[in-house]
């Protein structure tokens, strides 16, 4: 008897501390578009780094309202953080293909005048 109560005691220890170690899903997903935000070079693009740096900002701000309990605003803290690394993903996208696109009409250029 003594035994199976210790089991139960250490089962319910266990999966207590495994539930409050687990990030919520919208964690997971804010950190994700962080990550790709990082690895397409976010930081090197100051508009985009801007961004980068509101949605680390704000899971942090999160992860603090988590552990207070308070769940709502970690979960439109997280919210904002992913929107905010996924814009951080467009801009610096969005500025490699501009980097691009004037490099061509340069090339383009480059031919046009030695053509004449």
């Amino acid at each position: 008897m003594i035994f199976k109560c210790v089991c139960a005691v250490t089962i319910l220890a266990l999966s207590g501390c495994a539930s409050s170690a687990m990030p919520p899903p919208a964690a997971v997903e804010a950190k994700t578009s962080i990550s790709a935000a990082e690895a397409v070079g976010a930081r090197n693009e100051p508009r985009a780094a801007l961004h980068l740096k509101m949605a680390k900002d704000q899971t942090a701000q999160a992860e603090s309202s988590l552990r207070k309990g308070d769940d709502d605003d970690a979960r439109l803290l997280l919210e904002r953080a992913k929107v905010d690394a996924e814009l951080a993903l467009v801009l610096t996208r969005e500025a490699e293909a501009r980097r691009q696109a004037e490099q061509s009409l340069a090339k383009v250029r480059e031919l046009e005048g030695s053509s004449k």
